[in-house]
């Protein structure tokens, strides 16, 4: 092995390695209990960002053990076409480069465009997921448009048409003048705006020197009133229902209205009604069998029986020329500040308009009920469970989703028009005639859907749901969707309502719910604030095992997680520990080791790592059945680094002649890159072939199982003995300043007689490891010459001065230590005669803070008695 690990070198050919082999492909068939992700598909919108490597870190790692387990895995990858955003960056792209728009190009040329684009952004991605090492099928790879997706999008959209779960109709719906389509609810962000209330006059028609007020923040859309709504018991207004006002800057004649929900204590009580703008006031409409005016077009500019100075002007600048003009003829009794809520669009930050438009929807009433049951009964499990109560909050309040999108880019609605008897027909195949008429003049639909619908469809689609495949009778349902908590409702809920009603099972049995990746200041990542990380340049600096290590050791499900390069650097410096560690069992190794060894034949160290070993299997395999990866990992990092690094490989150089040892150094190496493998797949890989026996590759090896054969509770109760002396023996030798290398005799008194007779065992190790020239452990201490002093618990150290400066040295810091144990004694001593603690704590608490208290004590009695003999 190099001396030093290689994070490049080691990354740049592992993966093309396993994926030739085919270790990542599964057979329907195959023996062992399935197991499937679908992965969530990345937006072919241009690369990863290092939220992705969070999502698709953390199911990667879950089923590299499944595979090690035994299990048939499927992880199956994907893109998604990502329609407004996919088609945002070609527009903008095609804008800054030739200065033209998609409406020059045409629809079929901008669509190649389109496709270009995809496929560079495709192959950017799927380099990126290699790097990261992701053990995805990509013989099974899918495109949410690709043709097959196409046709079974299409056969899913005939069959709810048909079940007349989709229709078109009229509404008020959300649009983006800048992405110039419709949006969901859920397309829309609301945002604290602070702007102005403006009070505005409508005069009486028959007495146009009294007048109703109305409080608007909108003052452009009064042009498209058509009546003042009031509460039919508002004494103010109760006579006016059914007079006429004269709306102001048109002339135009608008009724007052009684409706029992405008609110007549809030604001003036008198409520403007503008239907095509509005969706209250859409509502009121309907009632009152009200017409309804658009005075603003698709891309947010006035329009419609308007004064002629206003028509074509945006509704900003419109809102600013109503207001210059009512102020000049008197009509503004007031303005003031006022702060509220705003639709914006989610992709591009524009103030949605709300607009009457004519629309695809889905009816949602029949298929939330069946997909509520399916939490709510425990066929689906959120993870965390918090997360359930979001779910139902929106399930149970659910409306009837808009899925027509005015875009080029995506699933084109499977619609057509005949141009002769206005007949729509929906149909999977282009249909040649019309049925009602014989007519040939059919025209498409020119609409897409909304991106979410066929992602919607993913889960089962993706495995042959369309084809009855061997895969969907295998793998569905599947067994983890691992997601953002951003994106429940968007795609996690819509693909349970389509899961239950064409797969006719769950989707999936478990959701895992990431957090967000926030920089270390606690700032979400962004390219406008400038700390956005480019997961392919971590990767490049400090190895994907590195980074994945560190996204999984902080992932606590449901959390944000704040990262920061200093703590990749720490776990980069982590896997130079492994290599070394790894370089020095693999060195000392001469072939002679035997696969199986007599526990009898082993010494205590090997029994204390193994017993050490087998406890944190029991522990990370809990850890994992739990998805707590990130207490897994933690518990991985701290064995290697604090046990089998800084103790048993230096216990193990006393025993190096055994082949025994040697056998349980390789065995516990191959223990711990089986660990380690889920979480940093290429450099377990890389030392698991200089060891490796009967499999080729790490992944086909059985992960780690807890074994009641290599429990040997007395060797480590021993060995820990031996560790906590060699610890206080260290720490004193340091607080005294005595050259880490000088060897000198150790002098140790002990208390407990099992102790005694463990660390008697095992002089040899300590003398290694502390340094010593001779240890003798005597039953007391008087005798001897004065030295520096250690204390723990059952445990007195001496080491001999040199001269009387040691001796004045020791005596001030057992002084200083004493005084500090003495402060501690009395402020714990407080806390129990206090009456708050000792009321509330559970007796237990109580129980170890008394024992804990009690050990303080002893150690300052021994303190002072030390004291006294040096002075």
């Amino acid at each position: 092995m190099e001396k030093s690990y290689d994070h490049l070198q080691t990354e740049s050919d592992w993966y093309r390695r396993w994926e030739e082999q085919g270790l990542f492909t599964p057979e329907a068939g195959s023996a062992g209990s399935p197991f499937s992700i679908i992965l969530p598909p990345p937006n072919v919108t241009g690369s990863l960002h290092i939220g992705h490597a969070l999502t698709l870190s953390l199911p990667d790692i879950i089923v590299r053990r499944k595979k090690m387990l035994g299990f048939n895995v499927l992880w199956l990858p994907g893109v998604d076409h990502a329609g407004i955003a996919t088609q945002m960056m070609v527009e903008k792209n095609l804008k800054k480069e030739t200065g033209r728009s998609k409406e020059d190009l045409g629809r079929e040329r901008f669509l190649q465009m389109v496709w270009d684009w995809k496929n560079a952004s495709e192959q950017r991605i799927v380099g990126q997921i290699k790097k990261l090492g992701l053990a995805l099928d990509w013989s099974r790879m899918k495109f949410t448009l690709s043709d097959e997706m196409q046709r079974v999008v299409r056969k899913v959209f005939v069959a709810l048409y048909r079940e007349g779960k989709i229709y078109q109709g009229t509404y008020m719906v959300n649009r983006c003048p800048s992405c110039k389509t419709v949006l969901s609810d859920l397309e829309v962000e609301h945002k604290e705006v602070h702007g102005r209330l403006t009070y505005i006059r409508y005069p009486l028609r028959r007495d146009p020197k009294r007048w109703v007020v109305v409080a608007t923040t909108r003052p452009e859309t009064m042009l498209g009133d058509v009546a003042v709504a009031v509460h039919p018991k508002d004494a103010r207004y109760k006579k006016l229902i059914g007079q006429d006002l004269l709306l102001p800057l048109t002339g135009r004649a608008i009724p007052i209205v009684g409706d029992e929900d405008v609110d007549k204590d809030f604001g003036t009580g008198a409520v403007k009604v503008t239907p095509a703008h509005d969706p209250a006031d859409f509502k009121i409409a309907l009632k009152h069998r009200l017409e309804k005016i658009v005075v603003i077009d698709e891309q947010a500019r006035m329009t419609g029986p308007i004064p002629e100075k206003f028509a074509g002007l945006d509704r900003f600048a419109c809102r600013q020329g109503v207001l210059n003009d009512l102020r000049a003829l008197g009509l503004v009794e007031k303005e003031e500040e006022y702060t509220h809520n705003v639709g914006h669009c989610q992709r591009c930050e524009t103030v949605v308009e709300p607009n009457i438009s004519k629309q695809w929807f889905l009816k949602t009433a029949e298929l939330a009920p069946p997909a509520i049951a399916a939490v709510r009964d425990g066929e689906i499990a959120f993870i965390p469970d918090k997360w359930k109560k979001v779910y139902f909050n929106w399930m149970e309040n659910i409306q009837d989703w808009c899925i027509s999108r005015q875009l080029w880019w995506g699933h084109r609605i499977p619609a057509f028009h005949c141009q002769d008897c206005q007949q729509v027909l929906v149909s999977e195949e282009d249909p040649e005639r019309c049925p009602g008429c014989s007519g040939t003049r059919l025209v498409q639909d020119p609409d897409v859907l909304d991106t979410w619908f066929s992602s919607a469809l993913w889960p089962f689609t993706t495995l042959g749901w369309q084809d009855d495949s061997p895969d969907f009778k295998t793998f569905y349902p599947t067994s983890i969707m691992s997601t953002g908590f951003d994106i429940i409702f968007f795609w996690v809920a819509r693909m349970i309502m389509m899961g239950v009603h064409f797969g006719k099972a769950v989707p999936f049995r478990e959701v895992l719910i990431n957090g967000l990746i926030r920089d270390e200041k606690g700032q979400k990542m962004s390219k406008t604030k400038n700390n956005a990380v480019d997961p392919l340049d971590i990767i490049r600096e400090y190895g994907a095992d590195a980074l994945r290590f560190t996204l999984a050791i902080q992932a606590v499900p449901g959390m944000d997680i704040s990262l920061s390069l200093s703590r990749i650097k720490g776990y980069k410096a982590f896997a130079n520990k492994i290599w070394n560690a790894s370089r020095y069992v693999i060195m000392n190794l001469k072939d002679d080791e035997r696969a199986a060894f007599d526990p009898r034949r082993i010494s205590d160290a090997d029994k204390w790592v193994l017993h050490k070993l087998n406890n944190l299997v029991e522990k990370v395999n809990a850890s994992f059945d739990e998805y707590r990866m990130y207490e897994a990992a933690d518990l991985i990092y701290h064995f290697i680094w604090d046990e089998y690094c800084d103790w048993y490989l230096e216990f193990s150089k006393s025993d190096l002649d055994s082949p025994d040892t040697r056998a349980v150094l390789k065995l516990t190496l191959l223990r711990i890159l089986q660990l380690l493998h889920p979480f940093m797949p290429f450099i377990s890989e890389e030392i698991y072939q200089k060891i490796k026996a009967e499999k080729e590759f790490l992944i086909q090896t059985s992960f780690p199982a807890f074994s009641s054969e290599l429990a040997f509770p007395e060797a480590h109760a021993a060995v820990e003995t031996l560790k906590k002396v060699v610890a206080e023996t260290r720490k004193t030798r340091t607080e005294n300043r005595i050259e880490p290398n000088k060897r000198i005799p150790i002098f140790l008194k002990c208390d407990a007689p099992a102790e005694r007779r463990h660390l008697e065992k095992h002089l040899k190790y300590f003398d290694f490891l502390s340094r010593s020239s001779k240890t003798e452990i005597v039953a007391d201490f008087s005798s001897l010459p004065k030295g520096f002093r250690g204390v723990s618990l059952n445990w007195e150290i001496l080491l001999p001065f040199v001269d009387d400066t040691d001796r004045q040295r020791e005596l001030a810091r057992l002084r200083a230590e004493h005084d500090k144990l003495a402060k501690l004694i009395a402020q714990n001593e407080a806390k129990l005669s206090g009456g708050g603690f000792a009321d509330k704590a559970p007796a237990e608490v109580i129980l170890n803070f008394k024992k804990n208290l009690q050990e303080i004590i002893e150690k300052k009695a021994k303190l002072g008695k030390t004291i006294d003999d040096l002075a």
